[in-house]
């Protein structure tokens, strides 16, 4: 008489839960990582997008004088709506004049209200030109001391911000977002190099060289003094 043998198959459950425990733990381990990683490549993006409005910036200047501002928006009809107290609108001007028909080089993630929402590249008609939530950047005019309010130039000192994300909140001293870029901030300065810096822990300013953020103004700034002084206006994204 044969005796049958029975072999058993699969996991009992015990071993199941140790498995599941184990792939528990080293997600775990592996998220935060993944996390920092995911974020330092929305970072680079932003960076990269920056570096291809300045070019349109460049060919914006040449036509116009200076980067868009209010004076420019009158210049054509074209460009007539493309002002006010967002950046949407003034650096609307850049596709509303012809100088580009890509929305995606203004995104930049976390920079605007809504967060991550990306541009639909839809510019026509005019008013679908960069819609509240399309603009990841936050974009900088200034005001001399014998001039108004207008927008930067490439004649102005290079190391002025003219673009930076991902903002906070505008006002004399703008402070970033800590989380989208794993607390850093990205800005694009008027000599046209994209920089990403470490925010203040305190205050989520940047820092720059002998103590100072990015955007005090006075003696030994980028802003200047006396009668080349200037003084910022930021424009947040809507």
């Amino acid at each position: 008489m044969k005796t049958k043998t029975w072999t058993r198959k699969g996991f009992t459950l015990v071993e199941l839960l140790v498995v599941i425990a184990i792939i528990v733990a080293l997600a775990a381990l592996a998220t935060p990582a993944i996390l920092k990683q995911r974020k330092k490549m929305d970072m680079t993006q932003a960076i990269s997008n920056s570096k291809q409005v300045y070019l349109i910036l460049m060919d914006f200047e040449s036509d116009m004088g200076n980067f868009p501002d209010a004076n420019t928006a009158g210049e054509s009809d074209e460009l007539a709506s493309f002002t006010g107290t967002q950046s949407n609108k003034l650096l609307g001007q850049l596709i509303a004049g012809g100088y580009t028909k890509s929305e995606e080089i203004f995104f930049a993630k976390g920079g605007n209200p809504s967060g991550n929402q990306k541009p639909d590249d839809v510019i026509s008609p005019v008013g679908k030109i960069l819609e509240a939530g399309e603009c990841g950047f936050a974009y900088i005019n200034v005001t001399g001391a014998s001039s108004g309010l207008r927008g930067l130039s490439t004649s102005d000192n290079g190391g002025i911000p003219i673009i930076m994300a991902p903002v906070a909140a505008g006002g004399a001293e703008p402070t970033f977002k800590p989380d989208p870029y794993d607390s850093r901030g990205v800005y694009l300065r008027v000599d046209g190099s994209a920089r990403s810096e470490r925010l203040n822990t305190t205050d989520n300013k940047i820092k720059i060289g002998g103590g100072k953020t990015l955007f005090q103004t006075g003696t030994g700034t980028v802003w200047g003094e006396g009668d080349s002084a200037v003084t910022p206006t930021v424009y947040l994204p809507q």
